[in-house]
This record gives C-alpha cells, sequence and structure tokens, in this order.
C-alpha cells in the first residue's frame, strides 16, 4: 500500500503514513459505521438501521486533487518508468533503423523487378530518416522540464493529398493549444481531429508544466477537475485514482 499524499510506501496496519502523517485509513464499505451490520460493496444506506454508508463520499474527498504542480515526477517509481521509456526509445531506434537498412538490400536480391543497388539506396535513406527522427525524439526527452501558461486555443480545417498518384485530398481539423512559457517562448500543442486531448483538457489561463520524459503536460490547478491524465502513458483516469488504470504509475496529483 502506498500513501495517497506522498506516494511513499506504507507498512500493512498502519493507520499514518511515516513520511508525510497523513492519514492512510480506507473506510470500510462493508460494515455499516453506525450498527456495525455488513454491507453489500454497493449499498448506498444499512439494511439494518437506515444509516446512510458515506464511506465512498470520504474516500473520494481523501482522493481527490488539489491546485499545484506533483512533485511525483521525483518519486522512484516515476524515475524508474522514465528509464524504461528512454530503454524502449533506443531499442525503437535500433529496430527501425536496422529493418530498412537490412530489409532493402534483401528485397532487392530476392526480386528481379528491384535492382540491388537501388534497393541499398533506398534502405540507406529510409534508415538515416528513421536515425535521425528517433535521435531528435530521444534528444528531446533529457531536455529540462518547463513550466508555462495557456494563451490562446483554436482550430483550423486542414486538407492533405491522398497520393503523389491520385487528386484526392482529406480534410482534416488540426488543434492547436498555444502555451507562453516562463522564458517567453511559444510552445503549441498540435493534434488533430478526435485525438484533442489536451485542447479539451486545458483552458486559456491554466498553468502547465511539461514533462520532457513521456512528452506529457501536468495541469497545476486540477481540484475541480473530473478527470486526470497519467503522465506515463497519457491515458485518462479519473480524478479520484490514484494510480493509473493502464500502467498502474502514480498519477501527478
Amino acid at each position: 500500500m502506498f500513501c495517497s499524499n506522498c506516494g511513499k510506501k506504507v507498512q500493512d496496519g498502519a493507520l499514518f503514513c511515516s513520511e508525510c502523517g497523513h492519514s492512510v485509513q480506507k473506510p470500510d464499505r462493508e460494515t455499516c459505521a453506525s450498527c456495525g451490520k455488513a454491507l453489500p460493496g454497493s449499498a448506498d444506506f444499512c439494511v439494518q438501521c437506515g444509516t446512510k454508508n458515506t464511506a465512498e463520499a470520504e474516500q473520494q474527498k481523501l482522493s481527490s486533487a488539489k491546485a499545484g504542480f506533483s512533485d511525483y515526477y521525483n518519486h522512484p517509481e516515476i524515475l524508474e518508468a522514465a528509464r524504461q521509456n528512454r530503454k524502449t526509445g533506443i531499442g525503437c531506434l535500433l529496430v527501425m533503423t536496422l529493418v530498412p537498412l537490412l530489409g532493402f538490400p534483401i528485397a532487392g536480391l530476392l526480386m528481379q523487378d528491384f535492382p540491388f543497388g537501388e534497393s541499398i539506396i533506398v534502405g540507406l535513406g529510409i534508415a538515416l530518416v528513421m536515425l535521425v527522427a528517433n535521435l531528435i525524439a530521444l534528444y528531446r526527452a533529457k531536455r529540462p522540464m518547463w513550466e508555462g501558461v495557456v494563451e490562446n486555443k483554436f482550430s483550423k480545417e486542414r486538407s492533405r493529398r491522398e497520393s503523389k498518384d491520385d487528386n484526392s485530398y482529406t480534410t482534416y481539423t488540426e488543434y492547436s493549444t498555444i502555451v507562453r512559457t516562463q522564458n517567453g517562448k511559444k510552445k503549441t500543442i498540435v493534434e488533430r481531429d478526435s485525438r484533442r486531448d489536451m485542447y479539451d483538457y486545458l483552458s486559456v489561463g491554466d498553468r502547465v508544466r511539461y514533462h520532457p520524459a513521456f512528452g506529457t503536460y501536468e495541469k497545476y490547478d486540477k481540484s475541480k477537475d473530473r478527470i486526470i491524465y497519467c503522465n506515463v502513458c497519457s491515458m485518462m483516469n479519473p480524478i479520484k485514482n490514484e494510480r493509473c488504470k493502464r500502467c498502474n504509475n502514480l498519477l501527478f496529483k
């Protein structure tokens, strides 16, 4: 079990966290607080005395988010998740570089209509593009964390050509969220179509913090929110959760 306030591991049976002193007692929905009658987990009222079961409300109160950036980015679990994320990125770099580098020459040897010399050039070109793209992503993950304020949001209809041999175009909506950093720089969060999570989550005037290790954003004031995004895997969670329901990492509350 972990403390809902600071994330430190708590010994079984402990009533308070040894790190911050926060109460770690969990309300018991299985027993009526008035008469002690055993209750089903979903009961709102005691079947014995009719007392309203307030355990769920108390638990939500204990786990509700507050205004302020979380310190969990320095938590050992989160640091380990960042290390694993970087390890995965390096693995993807190797795979995405080696596959075209080896795959195209092999295809050139096996396919008569694909000259071997041309296959080597194409493979080298694609491998180089993949290498540069992944190196840029790894570099960005090591940049310092920054904070800023959302100063504008807007959407725009755009279109793109399906292919070089096709004159048809596909229309899509691009959503932009503009953030002005502490240093006065402008950062733009660009999303498309239904992938508009940050556009819907953030409002003009919100303070945000960017976590480069995961490429995710944290809102300063979450006190009125009903949902919270996991800063490790970007999964949307109910605000009462202490851990992500997908990756089980601590939520930055």
